[in-house]
């Protein structure tokens, strides 16, 4: 009966803990392998574009010893532009990586989509860290429309 109840308290105490991470920290020391990676070029100043099949962020970066500031603007793809209409929810990470693409510090990205058709857009300034060599976006999100909902992600 005790050693029930000890498992029982390890269980739920296990329960509580876990609940107390934000979810940002989950990503950290995981590998970034299913989305695009993108390193710190050489010079200070880049643009580029991020993309996968759900979502387009268009990106501007910044980097000196002290600081990465990373801009942009970022939209769901066409195919959920055409096929749904409404956003549930949308959750925009963005992901600083060392040289083995390994997150190791997680941004949240604050997203206010209602429609399909809206753009975020975000302005991440970062303390700069010899460790940061790369980054990436990664996002889970459901749509609706009238017949139902769809969930997508790209996490790592």
């Amino acid at each position: 009966m005790k050693i029930k109840m000890l498992v029982s308290t390890i269980v739920c105490l296990l329960f509580i803990a876990t609940g107390c991470v934000p979810i940002s920290d989950l990503y950290i020391g995981k590998p970034v392998t299913s989305a695009p990676v993108i390193k710190f070029q050489d010079h200070e100043n880049a643009a580029g574009t991020w993309q996968t099949f759900d979502v387009t962020i268009n990106y501007n970066y910044s980097r000196s010893d002290e600081l990465i500031e990373i801009t942009g603007q970022g939209e769901l793809s066409q195919h959920y532009q055409m096929v749904y209409d409404g956003v549930r929810t949308m959750r925009v990470y963005l992901f600083l990586l060392d040289a083995d693409g390994i997150v190791i510090k997680t941004v949240d990205i604050p997203t206010f989509l209602t429609t399909t058709e809206d753009i975020f857009t975000f302005n991440v300034p970062i303390k700069g860290s010899e460790n940061i060599k790369a980054f990436s976006f990664g996002y889970s999100g459901v749509v609706s429309d009238r017949e139902g909902q769809s969930y997508f992600d790209s996490l790592p």
